[in-house]
Order: C-alpha cells, then structure tokens, then sequence
C-alpha cells in the first residue's frame, strides 16, 4: 500500500497534533462545514411545477476538510469515516484502500486519546466504524466494473433479479426495464466491450482493498477486544466484486493473477476455565459425536446459518431472489439502529431528522 494517495500522506494525516490528538471538535464549525459539504438533496425535489437547482454533495470539499482536521486539529473516529467516504466517490477502491490504511494507523497510533474519547465509552467508536463499514459497503457495490456503460456489483446483481422475474413474466421484465434497471444481457453486452486491462486493474484494486480491509479488522479485534464492531459486509461486498472480476476476467481470456488476503479474523470469544477431576473422581470420556441442532442458541449462530442458506442458493440457483433478500436481512442484522436508517432511508433529510432526533447524528 502506498503512502500517499495524491497530494494526501499517511505519515501527516497520523502524525500527532502537538504531542497528542488534539481536541474534540463534536460541536465546532469543522464538523458542520463537513456535513454541509456531505449534504446531498433528494433527487425527487426536482421534479414538478417549483423546480429548483439540487445541491450535490461537494466530495472534494468532504475530502481537503476532513484531511486538515485530522492532521491539524483532532484525531477523530467521525473524519476519519468522512475521509474514508469522500475518498471513496472520488477513487473508488484506491480512494477506499488509503482511507482504511488511515484508519488503521490512526486506531493504532492514537488509541488511548483517540475521539471519541474513551470515557464516553467503546460504543461510541465502535459505532463510528460500524457506520463506516456500511456507507463503504455501498460505495464498494456501486463502484464501476465495466467500462461503457459503467456497471458494477449492484447492477450486476440487480440485473439477476430483473432476470429472474423475467423468467416468472416477461411483463414483469418490461416493466423492470421500464424503471430503468438493467437485465442480464445488457451487463454481459457492457463487460464484452470491456478492455481486459481494465477488469485486471480492478481485480488488483479490489485484492489489495480487501487485504486494507481484513488488516484494519484485525486491528479493531486487537483493541476493541470483545466489544469489537465487525466490518463484516463490507469485506462480504468485497469477496462479491473480486469474484465477479474474476469471472468476467476468465470470460474474456485474461489472466486472473490472485494475491492471498489474510484471512477473516474470527470474532472474539470469552475463554472457559478448564474444569479439574476431583482426586477421586473418574474422567470420562463423552462420544465425540455432536447433536445437530435446527435451532440456533445465540444471534450470532442464527446469522451464520443463514449464510449458510445463501451460499446454498447461490450454488444451486444462482437466479433465484432468495440468497439476495436473506442477505439483506443479515445486512440489517449486523446493522446498529444508526446505520439502519441510512440503509432503509435513501432520503438524506429525513434520516439527519431522525438522528438528531435521536441523539445519533454522525
């Protein structure tokens, strides 16, 4: 991973701020100028008789403040997610590669004075991180892997399910179309046209964003320890787009170079004290055999056996709707309430609503 990403540097964005990690900026004029600069109209606003001119969220501007207020002024969870986001519209997986480099590095270098601080609590970090792993996660699937027209993972995969009802109606199908999704043959038609080097440049981005990706979570688990927030789909949205390259990289003939990524870190569990026989107390042996289970004991095993489901329908079906709704609701499962509502609510205004509402405003 390179140092530098234009005119940004790793080494000054974590450099310490007067011998420590500055001062908490939740209320100042920054973060404001920040969220002005993020803020983006509903594209429906537009439409009728009072047209008006929509604002559009200035990346750029979201990029330069939050980079001179991590190396000038704080160390803070929430630029650091605002840097990670807007560099992520503009670079896509590099934009997304150097801001979990930074975020790494940050974690790592600041953690005793990081904000926010830690009396307010692990959760207030960890749901700064969560929040980040689903506006990334988005940004991942929308990130373009043809060339013209510019389609990625989440058209890709709208184009199955506009396929699949297809296959039910062709009415159905014509409608979909109508809305302005795409159907198969149209993202197969845009990946036929794409240079070859181009799907290899994005495979080698996305292996090298995956590598960043499983690094930083191996960072989280390190200090977070058993309260550590998992970036969970946003490393699930990147194993997605790898494999899709490589498909249409295998498609067209060219050569698929893989780069091992560290492996997912499991999530931490608290040690059982091993039990010690009394002095005359017989040591049995139980059968190694394990009873199966139907019904899950915890959330956690309820979420991996419906990825299990997935998986299964992905190798079975891969048409049918059904592994792309449940993993929605595993989605939503990993989900905090925060970053809920930013996945169910597309309209920006009305979730700033509810988070101030809330007390949750990012």
């Amino acid at each position: 991973m390179s140092e530098h990403l234009h005119e940004y540097s790793i080494v000054v964005l974590t450099q310490p701020i007067d011998g420590g990690s500055g001062d908490d900026l939740s209320f100042s004029e920054l973060f404001d100028q920040i969220k002005e600069a993020r803020r983006a109209d509903a594209s429906y606003l537009a439409q009728g008789e009072w047209q008006a001119e929509l604002k559009h969220a200035d990346w750029e501007q979201v990029v330069r403040l939050s980079a001179d207020g991590l190396s000038q002024q704080s160390k803070d969870l929430r630029m650091v997610a605002w840097l990670c986001e807007g560099l992520g519209h503009q670079h896509q997986f590099e934009g997304i590669t150097f801001g979990l480099s930074v975020c790494d590095a940050i974690l790592k270098g600041h953690w005793p004075k990081l904000y926010p601080a830690l009396d307010e609590g692990l959760e207030a970090r960890a749901e700064r991180l969560a929040w980040l792993s689903t506006i990334l996660t988005d940004i991942v699937a929308s990130v373009p892997l043809t060339q013209d027209p510019p389609y990625g993972l989440a058209l890709y995969e709208q184009s199955l399910q506009v396929d699949n009802r297809g296959r039910q109606s062709p009415e159905a199908m014509d409608a979909c179309l109508a809305e302005g999704k795409i159907n198969g043959e149209m993202f197969q038609r845009a990946a036929a046209l794409t240079a070859v080097d181009y799907l290899q440049t994005r495979h080698a981005e996305v292996q090298k964003c995956l590598r960043v990706c499983r690094s930083l979570q191996t960072s989280i688990d390190e200090l977070f320890e058993l309260d550590a927030p998992r970036l969970t789909r946003l490393d699930e949205t990147l194993v997605r787009v790898n494999q899709l390259t490589e498909r249409l990289l295998a498609e067209r003939g060219g050569d698929v170079v893989r780069t091992p990524a560290p492996a997912v870190a499991p999530q931490p569990t608290k040690p059982m004290a091993p039990r010690t026989p009394a002095q005359h107390e017989p040591v049995l042996t139980p059968p190694t055999v394990e009873a199966i289970r139907t019904e899950p004991h915890s959330r956690a095993e309820a979420l991996a056996q419906l990825r299990g489901v997935v998986k299964y329908f992905k190798q079975t079906e891969p048409h049918s709707p059904v592994p792309l709704l449940i993993e929605r609701a595993i989605k939503w499962g990993d989900m905090p309430l925060e970053s809920w509502l930013s996945d169910v609510i597309k309209d920006s205004s009305v979730v700033d609503g509810i988070r101030n509402v809330l007390g949750t405003d990012v």
